[in-house]
């Protein structure tokens, strides 16, 4: 029994002609009483007598009536229901943020999303990529905020922006003379560096083998705050997310670009590849992109 030979069916009981039933239903009336005629097969009965000038409901018919009807109502209640949840923004989210983005997004995100969709449910969660691909894979996640690239067949990955990496070095303690730095000297000065656990480290580091740099590192940590204290006191100087410059009101960190070569990363939105977007998700991915400070 289909869905549409229930509303074919309740069309002719209605209009009692299997020609205004079709044009009501915008189906040919051949196609239409082909419907009808399986319906009747399927039960066992007819539900109409074909009379020369009308149909009329048999005994089947009437007391199939009232029944299709309802599960008519309640198909078009379904559907105007989850409509309706899905403009006033109800449901649940789970997302995830890498360590080295979320301090720069994650609290103007959470606090847009929540004005924006106060019936929501939103959970985060703050733990490195691999971690975040994993619970992405397993379904505890619906939305992860990374950095690329990502190599896994089932996460779909959507560029949000390119965020460039500045040189960040100490103003009181200020081992740079210029106001520009060449990345080929990059290793003449102690470096801090964060810890090729994160992504970003990672980067940092491919990212000067590949300028053939053998960097001075001093410290090795694995928070970025670290980082721009160790900085901040003189110990070195590191490359940082601009998003870092932008927030920082130390006033105590000169940030500047690097000439020569400009290393970056690259901010994405992982989802499961075969898993569908919600409206949340999607909503909550263009609140990223927008409150995004680089």
């Amino acid at each position: 029994m289909e869905i549409h030979q229930l509303t074919y069916f309740v069309a002719v009981a209605e209009t009692g002609s299997f020609s205004r039933a079709a044009e009501r239903c915008n189906i040919a009336q051949p196609s239409l009483s082909q419907q009808i005629q399986k319906l009747e097969q399927e039960l066992g009965e007819p539900l109409f007598d074909r009379l020369p000038r009308k149909v009329v409901l048999t005994d089947a018919g009437r007391t199939l009536l009232p029944r299709a009807i309802n599960i008519l109502s309640d198909l078009h209640d379904i559907k105007h229901t989850l409509n309706q949840n899905a403009d006033a923004g109800h449901g649940l989210l789970n997302v995830g943020f890498i360590p080295t983005i979320a301090p720069f997004v994650l609290p103007r995100a959470i606090k847009r999303f929540s004005e924006e969709f106060p019936n929501a449910r939103l959970t985060v969660q703050e733990d490195l990529t691999e971690a975040i691909v994993r619970n992405l894979l397993d379904g505890k996640l619906d939305v992860g905020i990374t950095s690329m690239p990502i190599h896994h067949r089932l996460i779909r990955t959507e560029e949000l922006l390119t965020e460039p990496l500045l040189v960040a070095s100490s103003k009181q303690n200020d081992c740079i003379t210029r106001t520009t730095i060449h990345v080929k000297e990059l290793d003449e000065f102690p470096f801090i560096a964060l810890s090729e656990m994160h992504c970003l480290g990672e980067q940092v580091q491919s990212f000067c083998h590949r300028q053939n740099l053998e960097l001075k590192i001093v410290c090795d940590t694995s928070q970025l705050t670290t980082v721009k204290n160790c900085v901040e006191i003189g110990l070195g100087l590191s490359l940082v997310p601009r998003a870092l410059a932008l927030s920082d009101t130390s006033q105590q960190v000169n940030y500047r670009p690097l000439n020569g070569a400009v290393p970056q990363r690259k901010i994405a939105a992982a989802t499961h590849a075969e898993r569908t977007q919600s409206f949340l998700a999607k909503k909550f991915i263009e609140i990223v992109k927008a409150e995004y400070p680089a």
